[in-house]
């Protein structure tokens, strides 16, 4: 088996890290409704304007949509 040089090895290494990183960087919020319930989700609330409704995931990873007319306000939380 030919062994790879030594910097490819260093980039695909490189490549696997930043990978990782955009993953990690995915920042957390929380959406207030006006009744006063509240949200968290992982990445940001999509407003889908054809349907009305904002849609984002979960932090059991799952889709899930709100009415727009419902929402008060979406907070960053950071990651």
């Amino acid at each position: 088996m030919p062994k790879m040089p030594a910097f490819v090895c260093f980039l695909l290494v490189l490549m696997a890290l930043q990978l990782s990183n955009c993953q990690a960087s995915q920042r957390n919020y929380k959406i207030t409704l006006k009744d006063g319930r509240q949200f968290q989700c992982r990445g940001e609330p999509r407003f889908i304007r054809k349907t009305g409704y904002y849609r984002y995931h979960t932090y059991q990873n799952r889709e899930a949509m709100l009415r727009a007319d419902e929402v008060l306000m979406i907070e960053d939380m950071g990651s």
